[in-house]
Parts: C-alpha cells; structure tokens; sequence
C-alpha cells in the first residue's frame, strides 16, 4: 500500500485543473498521484462561456479559440439578436488538455496511474484508502474526487447533447452571429439547436435537450434536419462529434472525512444554464489558495476544511422555481427564453448566464418573466 500527501481521482477538466494548481512549486513537497481512466488525450468536447472580466481565471485566458460579439436566439417566427461588450468564447478540449499536461509534466511531485479508475474509497487512520481497478491500494491524506455523479435515474433531468463539428462545401452559417438557442417544438422537454459558426462553411452544430433522463433523442436525425432547413446546408464533411448526458441535479457521492469532490461532483454546474467550465476552473484555484495557507500557516493537511462551493440556496431555488415553470408546458417554454432575451439588457443576462449575478441582475430576470406561472411554482418549493 503506498502512501501519498493527495490523490486526485480523474483528470478530465476538474482533475487537470486542480493538479495544475497543485503543480505549483510551493506545493512541491507533497507527494501527489493522479489516477484516470484514459491512456491519452484526444478532443472529446468544446468548452463556451461569457468571456467576463474574471470567467477565467489568469492562466487560462489565452486558451479562448474563438470569440462572438452577437448571438440569436429564436422561436417559429420570433428571433432576438444581442450583441454588447460581453463576448461569448468558446475553448477546445485538446486546447486545454495540451496545455495543462505541460504544466503538469514538469512537476516532478505529481506521478500518474493511466488506464485506472478508482474501483473503492474508505476511511482509513491515515487520511482515505482506495482501490484502484488495477487492484492497486493507496492511501492518502487528502482525496481529490472528480468522479462523475452517478448517472441519472430515469426520472431525473438531464441535459442531453449531440454536436457535429462540420465543413460545408459552400457559404452556409453567417460568422458573426452564433445560434444560441434556435429552439425546436416538444412536448417532452426543452429542445434547442446551438450553433458556433467558425466561418461561412465551417460550424460546430450542436442538438440540446434539457429534459427527463428517460427522454429517447435522436441527435443524429436533429442535425441533419437542422442543417437542412436552417441553413440550407446539405453537402458537408463532419470532422468531429460530440455527445453526451449531464445530470443537473446530481446525486452526489456520500461525504467522506478528507474527501473534496471537484468539478460537477462537487457542484458547479448550473442547472439552469448548464454552464460548468469557469466554475470548474475557478474550484481549483480557490482549492489551491485556501490549501496553501492551510500549508503556510500549519504545515500540514490534517485538519483542512475545504471552502464551500455549490451552488448557494437563492439560485437553486431559482433554478428550482423555473424548471417547475417549464414542465408545466413545455410548448410555451421556447417563449419564456425569447422573452428573456428580448427584455433583459445583455450585460445583466450575461452575468446571471454565466453565474456571476448581483442581485439587481437577478431582479432584471424575475421582471422579464411572466409573474403568475412563477408565483404559483414558487410557493410549491420543497427545498429541493
């Protein structure tokens, strides 16, 4: 059984980003192991968020490939464009994974164990014990834990995801503007086409439904509906694909002593957004800052207490109170988004957005909405 100061439990976004963090030099006297499933790293998903100010932290603010001033969203005959001094920025995951493992290459304090998962995790006297699938036992002070939450029961929402990165053979999409919500008609949920245009014949095209996890899509057949019959576009080469199922209101894994979970274990994904990548990041800067003054004021780890993360109660019950909305009527949902959209300024949208709301961005949102549906699902909160 080896011994270790952390264990990070999988690297994708959340593990890599906390090790960078952890890749540091004044963290170089701990022992730290990484364990993750994959043998190597290839794009498996593209990144976006509202490039405030602060979306990133600084280390990360020259990985954003590609940027929109203007942005569409729209519904059977209603469409509403935006444009401000807010850019919508998206980032690809090969971008991000190159460079962290860089960064993390250089650390001679962090190893690795590929082509493992984690298969066990205990309390121990020393800190967590776990198994790994090779059959490896470790022990460590303090674990990292990025593992997914388990997947949604059929019940449960999730946002479901299908995109095709793809080169049209003449001028189809317009550069300037991407399609931010082109909804679709459904009565089982929330569906909506999302489009990043690269340029005139080159996009990443994307079908989203927010809806129960039990929900059957056919993303594949929704693309090519969409390409055809939004941008006329028929004769096109795909160059990547991406899918996937997020539960947005996840099942989180029991609290261990010495135990952190990160990422969207760990709580920061929206589930009226679906955006995690900033928080994500910015978890582990805040993990990495409250763990060296830990460090610098005790020398040690014994005793840590991680600050807390998640999503605070006002904006759970908000998400709470809307996704009751929806459910109601899910035809009329697409107008309640136009609207939003249509009355709210783009600075105080992006910020709410993009999870960074004042209270008066959050007022600016109840008023765009209409008053009677949301009274009604509001005074039914359980607290969930």
């Amino acid at each position: 059984m080896k011994s270790w100061d952390v264990v990070i439990a999988g690297a994708g976004l959340a593990g890599l980003s906390m090790a960078v963090e952890l890749a540091a030099p004044e963290f170089s006297h701990l022992r730290i192991l990484i364990v993750e499933p994959r043998t190597e790293y290839v794009r498996d998903r593209t990144w976006s968020f509202w490039a405030l100010p602060d979306a990133l932290p600084e280390r990360w603010r020259q990985l954003a490939q590609t940027q929109w001033r203007q942005w569409r969203v729209s519904y059977a005959e209603r469409s509403v464009e935006s444009s401000g001094e807010v850019a919508y920025a998206s980032i690809r995951a090969d971008t991000f994974y190159n460079d962290a493992l860089k960064i993390i290459a250089n650390a001679s304090h962090i190893e690795w164990r590929r082509g493992a998962g984690v298969a066990e995790v205990k309390e121990h006297t020393e800190g967590v014990e776990l198994l790994t699938t090779q059959g490896e036992r470790h022990v460590a002070k303090l674990l990292l834990d990025s593992r997914p939450p388990a997947a949604a029961q059929a019940s449960e929402w999730v946002q479901h995801f299908s995109g095709w990165e793809i080169t049209s053979r003449s001028p189809c999409f317009d550069a300037a503007c991407l399609d931010l919500m082109a909804f679709e008609p459904s009565e089982q949920g929330l569906h909506f086409i999302y489009c990043l245009p690269y340029s005139a014949t080159q996009a990443l095209v994307e079908s989203t439904w927010i809806s129960r996890a039990d929900v059957s899509v056919d993303g594949d057949a929704e693309l090519r509906d969409a390409l055809a019959t939004r941008w006329h576009c028929h004769d096109f080469e795909i160059s990547f694909r991406e899918q996937g199922a997020l539960p947005l209101w996840p099942s989180f894994l029991p609290e261990l002593k010495q135990v952190v979970r990160i990422g969207r274990a760990g709580g920061t994904l929206r589930a009226s957004t679906g955006y995690a990548f900033c928080a994500t990041l910015h978890h582990a800067t805040s993990l990495a800052r409250s763990l060296s003054i830990q460090i610098n004021q005790h020398g040690h780890l014994q005793g840590w207490q991680a600050p807390e993360w998640r999503t605070g109660s006002l904006d759970r019950w908000m998400d709470t109170v809307l996704f009751r909305v929806l459910e109601r009527d899910w035809k009329a949902a697409p107008h309640l988004f136009v609207d939003l959209f249509e009355r709210v300024p783009s600075a105080p949208l992006t910020r709410f957005l993009h999870g960074q709301s004042r209270w008066q961005d959050r007022w600016a949102v109840m008023r765009a909405l209409p008053a009677s549906p949301f009274i009604r699902a509001a005074l039914r909160w359980d607290g969930a």
